[in-house]
């Protein structure tokens, strides 16, 4: 994970500034829209379809439509932990540093705003697909679980979501033809907000390695291997609800290797878009530089190797 180290120059009062400016409302983004169900919702780059070779056209269609709904969960499960975080970490403030303050509060209130705007795109997916999807329930215990690790590593992995919300728009849903309009609309202006969090959350990172003992620093990549495992295996829960959804939408019975090759591709867009796409960003790569020694980065380089190999 070693890279050219480059100096980012974000501060929280220009954060600030910016999402004031383009602050937007759920209300104002879907305008009681629908989604069109004969358009891809999610783009190539981020669903399993062109890894499935047992589906037709319209099944692959059909297959971006289950996917949406699981990719805006998984946004709104991860945003669990993020909320009271950056809420926490503000209280660091208070008073005494007003710009910083008040820049953290607001990043914790948009992304309150995010998990409702997740919550409405849930309602739509479900509304068009004709029932409720099966979804990961137990957000809250793992944003309990997340939050009671190393204050260090939690920023890392929340910075490693923050780059990878930038990455998904500018290279996958901006340009993609045939996707359904309204979630272009959506993404961009979770994309808007976002770059500012992603800037940050880069800050925040810097600030608690900068208190953090050598031991400390250990235990944070410690836990951020831990933590990106366990994302994994929510990921692998997500696939097969995925298969199950799909099989109930399209009324088709596939047989166990036609469900096999749905679930790998399935899985592995999911891990690519939550994870590889993350770790591996440019950004994120060189925050961590800035943090971890090059043992501790030869060391995550080497578990996220195991991993993705498996």
């Amino acid at each position: 994970m070693s890279v050219a180290r480059r100096t980012a120059n974000y501060s929280y009062s220009e954060c600030l500034a910016t999402s004031y400016r383009i602050n937007w409302t759920i209300s104002g983004v879907l305008e009681g829209r629908q989604f069109d169900a004969s358009l891809r919702w999610l783009p190539r780059a981020l669903s399993g379809t062109d890894h499935i070779s047992c589906l037709n056209e319209e099944e692959k269609i059909k297959l971006t439509h289950i996917e949406m709904g699981a990719y805006s969960h998984l946004f709104g499960f991860v945003e669990e932990f993020i909320a009271p975080l950056m809420s926490t970490l503000g209280l660091d403030f208070k008073i005494d540093n007003r710009p910083n303050f008040d820049a953290l509060t607001n990043f914790a209130a948009e992304e309150v705003k995010h998990m409702n705007l997740f919550r409405e795109i849930r309602r739509l997916v479900d509304d068009t697909v004709g029932f409720p999807l099966a979804l990961l329930d137990n957000e809250k215990d793992v944003a309990r679980f997340v939050l009671s690790q190393n204050s260090g590593a939690v920023l890392l992995l929340t910075a490693c979501i923050e780059w990878f919300t930038q990455l998904h728009y500018t290279s996958a849903f901006k340009d993609h033809e045939g996707l359904d309009p309204l979630i272009k609309h959506i993404f961009k202006s979770h994309w808007l907000e976002e770059s500012q969090h992603a800037k940050m959350d880069h800050l925040e990172t810097l600030r608690a390695f900068g208190k953090m003992t050598d031991a400390e620093k250990d235990q944070a990549v410690d836990q951020l291997i831990g933590l990106v495992a366990a994302v994994d295996g929510l990921l692998q829960k997500q696939s097969e609800l995925d298969v199950e959804n799909f099989r109930r939408y399209t009324g088709r019975q596939f047989s166990k290797e036609e469900s096999a090759e749905i679930y790998k591709g399935i899985f592995r867009a999911k891990r690519y878009s939550f994870i590889e796409s993350g770790v591996t960003h440019p950004n994120f790569l060189d925050l961590f530089v800035e943090v971890a020694t090059p043992a501790q980065q030869e060391k995550v380089q080497k578990s996220l190797e195991t991993l993705l190999a498996s």
